[in-house]
């Protein structure tokens, strides 16, 4: 009697060599599914990463739009879009000083006009060429329809003028 309350019972086994052995087997007992929520702490800290990722790449996002680069390229484009070559030089030429004024408010060179100012945007490794420095230079006085203007390639205007943006913005 005392080694029936110290030890489980089990069981009859049969040892009839009919009886099927199987038969006293129990199932197998599954683990419960592992619940979505909540996440191991481990996915809270990814989360969390991924959320301050997200935050530094808006915050630099946001600082590159306030530069003076990345606005006078924004106008640059509305005007680059409509007009002939003249108005497009004109433009450029305006927006050139309004960089120079911006990045220096006491600069000579926005007061530059004529051949001086087309050797000040020329000059240095990212200026214009020569002949859109010239075009530049004259582009904001031309009349409409001046045959200056039929002389300079518009994509390359363009094009000069947005590398000098880049370069002195």
């Amino acid at each position: 009697m005392a080694q029936d309350l110290l030890l489980p019972q089990s069981p009859k086994v049969s040892l009839d060599p009919g009886a099927d052995p199987l038969a006293t087997l129990h199932d197998i007992h599954l683990p419960e599914a592992v619940p979505f929520w909540p996440p191991a702490p481990g996915w809270f800290a990814v989360a969390g990463l991924v959320l301050v990722a997200v935050l530094i790449g808006l915050f630099l996002e946001w600082r590159r739009r306030q530069t003076l680069s990345y606005r006078a390229l924004q106008a640059f484009k509305v005007v680059a879009r409509d007009g002939d070559t003249r108005a497009v030089g004109a433009a450029a030429a305006v927006l050139v000083r309004r960089v120079l004024l911006s990045r220096d408010p006491h600069s000579p060179a926005a007061a530059f006009t004529g051949a001086a100012f087309a050797r000040f945007v020329g000059a240095g490794p990212k200026g214009v060429p020569a002949d859109i420095a010239r075009f530049l230079a004259l582009a904001p006085y031309l009349p409409p329809g001046a045959p200056e203007a039929a002389e300079i390639d518009r994509a390359a205007l363009v094009a000069a003028v947005r590398r000098w943006i880049r370069g002195h913005a």
